[in-house]
């Protein structure tokens, strides 16, 4: 059994279920696409899982003896290994099963559901696709056999270097099987590529505003790579922030009615339409994120609410290197500080609109006005690691976090003095719980530097000197942080419990 979300399957697939077939001389594999991996949230750009069962069915026709199972998508919820073994094992009394796995998947067997029970049902096939993983696997395949009386055999596939998250954003899919790849275009899965985003760019601006578009792209690339947001999401966000710009007004408006957007902009303000027409076709035609939807709607305005990628895409836009000498200073601090240049490319912006005798849209005041707040508090309120890891915990047990620990690690990193861990219930509680610590700590005037897996089961905010991370109960299982961290002091937090509950 190779289990996986398979969104989309690809060559690196391929490669370890053929190398399985040869090594261990099966007769059969089995391809089982998830429903709902337990580990993860699957992504927003998500094929079904009709569709990616069919986009298997497709990959496993280039392994002999393959075959693709429906168990786990009929079955719905989350997809637990120990459950469908478990029913392979009653559909085949008498066959020697294998499960397979890859690297990180063996070295964390020990936390998955029933484990031991897994082991006892399936021998283990684990895929090095790196040379330096071998030694790793064989290390870790004798740890479960002395711990659990496990079998697990290390298997030798070859390298392929692609992830389903790079196709996911179009790129590398010359590592698609043939007619998985046509199928992702016949069915419009997953945001295109950049190049191709480049392309519709070159169709549909003049020479001077693709200038413009490039040089945004260049500079909130080397943004997202200063400040950790999501390259891919930066660059295509820009491509496409001015992709309606020269789209006649009237025929925009027409575009806002066909559409439902409902914009409130004066006669003065019409011509910021574009950048709710351009956020709307990048949603619809180009399956772009939630994130960058948002960016490229107020990459023209701001918002009260930025985030960092709407300050990246508001920045880039405003100082390019093709707006030249004018915008220099803006481009320089962007590199140094994000929010002050943001907010200088605001008050130039103000700056010139009253100069010509307009009207500065309410949106774009209420973003200078809480960016250079949220500056000021910040300026005003530094707060020590104990502190704010003590706003931290207070809020999260307010929060109803379950099982709240935090370990000292300055003898163990220099990534960051603290670690916090904790478990929500549900993907809305962990959601809750990040948003939550997130707004009582920018009403004081701090912002996470980083953030990932907001649609995951483990989001992490990096505070800097406190790394928080809020897991699903399988997923903080899955990746042991405390075991990991397992030198570490913990810190006794009781104490902020207790503040918090007034007793």
């Amino acid at each position: 059994m190779f289990g996986g979300t398979f969104n989309p399957p690809h060559m690196g697939h391929v490669s370890a279920a053929r190398a399985c077939v040869r090594e261990l001389s099966l007769d059969r594999l089995i391809f089982m696409p998830a429903c709902l991996p337990p580990h993860k949230a699957l992504p927003e750009e998500t094929a079904s899982p009709q569709q990616r069962l069919e986009m298997t069915r497709l990959a496993a026709e280039q392994v002999p003896g393959a075959e693709v199972s429906d168990i786990e998508a009929r079955r719905g919820g989350r997809s637990y290994t120990v459950d469908t073994i478990a029913e392979l094992r009653r559909l085949y009394p008498e066959a020697e099963l294998w499960l397979v796995v890859g690297t990180d998947m063996l070295m964390t067997l020990e936390n998955w559901r029933e484990s031991e029970r897994i082991m006892q049902l399936a021998s283990v096939a684990a895929v090095a696709r790196e040379h330096g993983e071998r030694e790793r696997l064989r290390e870790k395949a004798a740890e479960l056999a002395e711990r659990y009386g496990a079998r697990v055999r290390v298997i030798e596939a070859e390298a392929v270097p692609v992830s389903s998250t790079m196709l996911r954003r179009g790129e590398g899919w010359e590592l698609l099987p043939a007619d998985v790849a046509e199928y992702i275009r016949a069915q419009g899965l997953y945001p295109p590529s950049l190049e191709y985003l480049r392309a519709e760019a070159r169709a549909a601006l003049s020479e001077s505003r693709l200038r413009h578009t490039l040089g945004c792209e260049s500079m909130a690339a080397r943004l997202a790579q200063l400040y950790g947001a999501d390259e891919y999401a930066a660059r295509a966000a820009a491509l496409l922030h001015d992709i309606t710009k020269e789209i006649p007004l009237d025929k925009q408006l027409q575009l806002c009615a066909e559409w439902d957007i409902i914009t409130d902009y004066s006669e003065e303000n019409l011509q910021l339409v574009h950048a709710d027409t351009a956020a709307e076709l990048a949603r619809r035609r180009y399956r772009m994120s939630g994130e960058v939807v948002r960016a490229i709607k107020y990459h023209a305005t701001g918002s009260a609410e930025m985030t960092l990628l709407d300050k990246i895409i508001y920045t880039a836009d405003k100082c390019e290197e093709t707006r030249g000498e004018y915008a220099a200073p803006e481009r320089e601090l962007a590199l140094r500080d994000l929010d002050a240049a943001a907010i200088m490319c605001m008050e130039r912006s103000a700056e010139y609109i009253r100069s010509r005798g307009g009207v500065i849209y309410g949106r774009s005041v209420q973003a200078l006005e809480n960016l250079k707040k949220r500056r000021e508090n910040m300026e005003n309120k530094a707060f020590t690691p104990e502190e704010l890891l003590e706003r931290i915990v207070r809020t999260a047990d307010t929060k109803k976090a379950n099982d709240i620990v935090a370990m000292k690690v300055t003898e163990q990193t220099t990534l960051a003095d603290y670690f916090v861990v904790m478990t929500g219930t549900s993907s809305t509680h962990i959601r809750s719980l990040s948003e939550e610590i997130e707004k009582k700590l920018k009403d004081e005037g701090v912002t996470p530097h980083h953030t990932e897996g907001v649609t995951s089961s483990w989001i992490l905010l990096d505070y800097t000197t406190v790394v928080v991370n809020i897991f699903l109960q399988e997923a903080r299982e899955l990746y042991a942080l405390e075991r990991l961290w397992g030198d570490a002091m913990n810190v006794d937090i009781e104490e902020y419990k207790i503040k918090d509950e007034g007793k």
